[in-house]
């Protein structure tokens, strides 16, 4: 028996079907925790934020086109996803600054240093230490499997930019993990 496609489901998600939610989930579920995980460096972060992709799938159905493919829509709603984390955690982490420089105690700069410094000693914490567009890039290539047309048409450039993007991303991996 043929299975069904993730654009034939999505469809009939996108119709009420929401049954057919349940495949997709199965197929996806596990890349998109790795895809999260290799992100956030956090495993329960990574769950929560993977229950959130989904919960935006059902909440935006509506604004699937059939025309694009599945695996596409839903890593950029995956992308979507972490961007807000991380916009949400700055905020939280800029109040905690905040506090320790009323308080006296060590300022914003130290503790990027402490953190850096501490860190650089495994692959995991060096990719961590990238900034999050290059880190996204090196996640999608190397660990997710996407091909640098499929990176390209996520990041809205070329496959050559993509492969450009990746390279230097790689450039700066290389750097941080043999600094010390």
């Amino acid at each position: 028996m043929e299975a069904t496609s993730d654009e034939a489901l999505m469809a009939a998600v996108r119709a009420d079907d929401l049954d057919q939610l349940v495949p997709l989930f199965e197929r996806y579920h596990g890349p998109l925790f790795n895809y999260l995980t290799r992100l956030t460096n956090d495993r329960e972060t990574s769950e929560d934020l993977t229950q959130t992709v989904f919960e935006r799938i059902l909440k935006y159905r509506s604004s699937y086109q059939s025309s694009q493919p599945f695996r596409a829509w839903v890593y950029q709603m995956a992308r979507n996803v972490h961007a807000d984390y991380w916009q949400r955690k700055e905020k939280m982490r800029a109040a905690d600054v905040d506090e320790v420089e009323r308080t006296g105690g060590l300022r914003g700069a130290a503790l990027i240093q402490m953190r850096v410094s501490s860190s650089a000693d495994d692959l995991h914490e060096a990719l961590a230490l990238l900034p999050t567009p290059q880190r996204e890039i090196l996640v999608l290539h190397r660990f997710q499997g996407f091909g640098y047309e499929e990176i390209g048409q996520l990041l809205g450039c070329t496959a050559e930019a993509a492969r450009v993007k990746a390279h230097r991303a790689l450039q700066a991996l290389r750097k941080i993990y043999f600094a010390n």
